[in-house]
């Protein structure tokens, strides 16, 4: 990989919430023992390891309760599809392909 693509891939994260092991657990609505249990399991997103610190990103917490939840999935789905008509809409406005109805 590139130089220049790692960085893109790490300012990512660097922006991204980062949570202890108490604030994951506390977000997922859990207690550090249960959370640890399903972390022995494999059943939690893994961690990332930042100066020798163990955290967890916000985003990847999320994404794991949506995939316990198939209506969170279908929503998300719903809510990406609209974004991205909405961002084609503005291209073609932008672009002159669309004009204004009054």
């Amino acid at each position: 990989m590139a130089a220049h693509q790692k960085a893109e891939i790490s300012l990512g994260i660097l922006h991204q919430k980062k949570m202890n092991i108490s604030e994951a657990a506390a977000a997922l609505g859990m207690s550090r023992t249960t959370f640890n249990k399903h972390r022995a399991a494999g059943q939690l997103p893994h961690s990332i390891s930042i100066a020798g610190r163990e955290v967890w990103l916000e985003s990847d917490l999320e994404q794991w309760i949506v995939d316990q939840n198939p209506h969170l999935q279908k929503e998300r789905l719903l809510r990406q599809s609209v974004q991205a008509a909405g961002k084609k809409l503005e291209a073609m406005r932008n672009s002159g392909q669309l004009k204004a109805v009054n």
